[in-house]
């Protein structure tokens, strides 16, 4: 192919000097088909090289968003919260929780089906029903899965697996999964039997190899380091989500308690977070931000500086908002939905190595931030590492099929090396 032309394709596949929308790539099933048969090359042709990286270097990458749900503030230390006891999110919060991090997940049932599946399981044995999803979103990425563990599966903790390639258990519907963590969780935390006949696999492994553990671990951060390894931080961070499912709403009537809640004590932060809340839920950044000010006056919070944020990134002011997530990372450094946005800002400002570092850090945390992963891919990319890119991009592609975000900025690539090769 003579090389004006080689330009010329490649020109016209990445748009290169005009606008172009990667929002629904209409060769996106080609390129996945190319990405998933490693058809796709590791490293570009050495010749055509220079036109490759003349065409990245102009290429139009699809940014990523950040984690916009604001965090309450706990009555109660992490290190307090019982595994066992009822839920203090409703099912209805539970299903626009997860709607909203991820309107498509991948599972052989719907999300009312299986949100109501782990009340109806949990709440029979006693057990947590609303955290415990939170742990089956972190175990799966929301469902998003990318390790081991495949959709068909029906298996939302990772009974099992041990990695490698290791699947773990199968269950044949959504309730006997469900069932099987419930179980699971309860040979942790009671010596009581389950209800029903026992499903999860592991469960008498733990009765008789693990008395250490057997009935033992009554709270969520007590799985730090047994349930999964490394896991420093795991009972946390399902901590973390639970936080972000329990964010009110901008109904009326969350306004009018929440306004009644700071008539009965004004000196009360958590009640001025919780109304700010419900005005950011609602689109009123500049009163969130009042009732958000008036809750550090009262008493300095990780959650009130990311709420305050939160609104400042919605506002479009990035320097508040980089200032908050900092705030918040001083007072919690294992804060990941702070340090994911401080990321995001980072890259956004063209601090490359800076965004690198904190997504990586998240990625430490939490292994299926796909997000994390496609921002290191930009940075990298926007760094000229166009190898270290594409690895960033297969690897989230590895965690989630689905993502537009991932889909996009994959096939900026695998459209510029075909093109090289027409």
């Amino acid at each position: 192919m003579k090389k004006g032309i080689a330009i010329m394709m490649i020109a016209a596949v990445l748009g290169v000097g005009a606008q172009v929308s990667f929002a629904a790539p209409t060769e996106a099933e080609l390129t996945e088909k190319v990405i998933r048969e490693k058809n796709f090359p590791t490293e570009p042709p050495r010749k055509a090289d220079k036109y490759i990286k003349r065409a990245l270097k102009s290429a139009k990458w699809v940014m990523i968003e950040p984690i916009a749900s604001p965090l309450v503030t706990e009555k109660e230390k992490a290190t307090s919260v019982t595994i066992t006891g009822k839920a203090e999110v409703t099912q209805r919060q539970m299903i626009r929780f997860l709607k909203r991090r991820n309107p498509n997940p991948k599972l052989n049932c719907t999300i009312t089906d299986i949100v109501k599946l782990y009340y109806e399981e949990a709440e029979r044995e006693g057990i947590r029903p609303d955290i415990a999803m939170c742990q089956a979103f972190k175990e799966t990425g929301f469902f998003n899965y990318g390790g081991d563990v495949i959709p068909a599966q029906n298996n939302y903790c990772g009974l099992g697996t041990t990695g490698g390639g290791v699947k773990g258990a199968f269950f044949d519907t959504p309730q006997l999964g469900v069932r099987a963590h419930i179980q699971h969780l309860m040979a942790y935390t009671t010596t009581k039997k389950p209800s029903l006949a026992i499903v999860d696999p592991r469960y008498e492994h733990i009765v008789k190899n693990r008395p250490d553990l057997f009935g033992s671990v009554h709270t969520w951060t007590g799985l730090n380091g047994q349930w999964a390894v490394p896991g420093t931080h795991y009972g946390q961070d399902i901590l973390n989500l639970w936080r972000q499912a329990k964010a009110p709403d901008d109904s009326p009537e969350t306004l009018i308690y929440a306004t009644m809640d700071i008539r009965r004590d004004p000196k009360n932060s958590a009640a001025y977070l919780y109304r700010g809340i419900a005005y950011y839920s609602g689109g009123r950044y500049d009163e969130a931000i009042v009732d958000f000010d008036e809750a550090l006056n009262l008493s300095k919070s990780c959650e009130g500086y990311y709420d305050r944020a939160l609104c400042y990134e919605k506002k479009g002011d990035l320097e508040k908002a980089m200032e908050d997530y900092n705030a918040a990372l001083r007072i919690e450094p294992n804060f990941v939905v702070a340090k994911y946005n401080r990321g995001l800002i980072y890259l956004k400002e063209g601090k490359y190595k800076q965004a690198i570092d904190d997504f990586d850090e998240c990625l430490d945390f939490t292994p299926q931030m796909y997000d994390a992963m496609v921002g290191k891919g930009i940075a990298h990319a926007m760094m000229k590492k166009y190898l270290d890119a594409w690895h960033d991009f297969y690897n989230a592609g590895n965690i989630n099929t689905e993502a537009n975000t991932i889909k996009a900025n994959q096939n900026i690539i695998a459209e510029c090396y075909r093109a090289t090769k027409k």
